[in-house]
């Protein structure tokens, strides 16, 4: 007889722990499926993310190229200025020379 009620209390274990496993289940089943939802939404915010860093970076790219473009012009502008100062300087003293007010 101790037997048959042991048996019954192991049975009645084993049944509750089958489930417990199931409703575990369920509910891990949903959590996964949020977690999942989650994970892609990150994704396409990281895409999304990642787009806007890489246009920002070409900008900027794009900008420092125009900016040593700018220096660039920059010196050969302010080369070809001394350049013409040094003609004009030159010039001023040959018009000088030719128009008699400086002896040569």
């Amino acid at each position: 007889m101790i037997w048959i009620n042991l048996g019954i209390i192991v049975l009645a274990i084993i049944g509750l722990v089958i489930y417990g496993l199931s409703l575990y289940k369920k509910k891990i089943s949903k959590d996964v499926t949020v977690m999942k939802q989650l994970l892609e939404r990150f994704s396409i915010r990281q895409q999304t993310l990642q787009t806007g860093i890489d246009h920002t970076t070409s900008r900027i790219d794009q900008i420092k190229g125009n900016i040593d473009h700018l220096v660039a012009e920059g010196k050969r502008v302010e080369q070809g200025g001394r350049q013409l100062i040094a003609e004009g300087q030159r010039l001023k003293t040959e018009v000088e020379h030719t128009a008699g007010l400086k002896p040569f």
